[in-house]
């Protein structure tokens, strides 16, 4: 292999410098010709629109339209109805009529309300350019919070990652940048970190390791600001908009579960083992055996790095890419969760030295999002799921195998 390494540089050395001590350049500008490109196509399809919906068929910011929708109807005494699938399809359906059926789903704790209820308050447009820049700043302002590196800043705002989770319209960037807050400053600032993970309950099934993470790393101040936090966010829900709307809450997790087992669930979109099960046509009772063995076994890696190290970018590597990985409903539009995870496995290469066919994994995984399973990959295939894995399957060379990983800096060794 270095032999034909060592031809290729004889023979084209540009292009091997571009690729070896220029890679961060070259990476820089692929990364900024594509970035260009898909936004300016986005931007194009949204000024050409017939109304809010697109040439190409979908709505403007996609699923959007459901934060908007329930943003609006917050505290009205109909929002309880949208947790009904087909009372919610109609409220679409009037709202904009022609383009049916609708498909979507409100299913998020009434919590929820609180953080769509300002958004719904805009017109749609404005709306949706307002949650992205807030939450896409949130999410920048974390990244540069965890890794002071401009360029690396721009590789990641620039991923084809940052860009699904822009059109459509999903809460992605947002519960990203609040497990990095929790994993990262759990002991630095550990009522930063509860609050975040307390907030992270709006969205809760991403947050199911954070109390396990806490409690085995010691972080009790953090664990009760989170206990606080969640608290004091379902008694404002409550005091705002009644009781009703957690009712209804309740009831409507049976409703998603059967459209898990029924088949009515995009099940293709799914980043957990049980979305790779089922997709490759597995039995129902399979799939959720192996997601609960799976979801056990992520609960002791997470367990176990948390206990035996301070080094806060192992514990963020671990925690990120289990998160997904750990509930059964995990779906594409969170990566920016996993990206976040890969933003620090390349810190640790930068600061203490590359894995072996780390960088080529991580290049790979950043363009990764680019392969939709409707467009380039068969049915059965889990594409997404195994980006996830993907991502895990590095950090756990990160987080695992370290010498000594009751340092503070964990020393690692390098490789090719």
């Amino acid at each position: 292999m270095q032999g034909l390494v060592d031809i290729f540089a004889r023979r084209y050395p540009p292009i091997y410098n571009l690729l070896t001590a220029r890679l961060r350049l070259t990476l820089l500008v692929l990364a900024s010709i594509f970035a260009v490109t898909a936004y300016t196509s986005y931007i194009g399809l949204v000024l050409g629109a017939d109304g809010l919906f697109t040439r190409a068929g979908p709505m403007i910011g996609g699923d959007f339209v459901v934060f908007h929708t329930a943003g609006g109807l917050a505290g009205a005494p109909d929002a309880v109805g949208i947790y009904q699938l087909d009372r919610f399809a109609k409220v679409l359906e009037e709202a904009y009529p022609g383009h049916g059926p609708y498909d979507f789903g409100w299913q998020y704790p009434p919590t929820m309300f609180l953080i769509a209820a300002p958004f719904g308050a805009l017109p749609f447009t404005a709306g949706f350019a307002a949650w992205v820049a807030v939450f896409a700043s949130l999410f920048a302002l974390t990244m540069r919070a965890l890794w002071r590196d401009p360029g690396a800043l721009a590789l990641i705002m620039a991923s084809p990652c940052i860009f699904l989770a822009v059109i459509t319209g999903q809460t992605g960037l947002l519960t990203a940048s609040l497990v990095a807050l929790a994993a990262a400053f759990a002991d630095r600032r550990p009522i930063l970190a509860g609050v975040a993970a307390g907030l992270l309950t709006v969205k809760p099934q991403l947050g199911l390791l954070i109390p396990l993470a806490f409690a085995f790393g010691g972080c009790w101040r953090a664990f009760f600001a989170a206990a606080v936090t969640a608290i004091t966010l379902a008694l404002a829900s409550f005091l705002a908009h009644g009781g009703a709307p957690w009712s209804a809450f309740i009831d409507a997790m049976g409703a998603i579960g059967g459209a898990m087992s029924d088949g009515a669930f995009p099940i293709h979109k799914l980043a957990t083992p049980y979305g790779a099960m089922s997709l490759v046509g597995a039995p129902q009772s399979a799939a959720i055996l192996i997601q609960m063995i799976s979801s056990l076994a992520l609960a002791v890696y997470v367990a176990i790095v948390w206990r035996r190290t301070k080094v806060w970018e192992l514990r963020l590597i671990a925690l990120a890419t289990s998160a997904l990985l750990a509930t059964p409903y995990g779906l594409y539009y969170e990566f920016p969760v996993i990206l976040i995870a890969m933003a620090m496995i390349a810190k640790l290469g930068v600061e203490t030295g590359w894995l072996k066919f780390e960088r080529i994994a991580l290049i790979a995984l950043w363009a990764a999002p680019l392969m939709t399973p409707a467009e380039t990959a068969g049915p059965s295939i889990p594409v997404y799921f195994l980006m996830a894995f993907g991502a895990f399957w590095l950090g756990a060379r990160r987080t695992l195998p370290a010498p000594s990983l009751n340092a503070e800096r964990a020393p690692l060794h390098a490789g090719a």
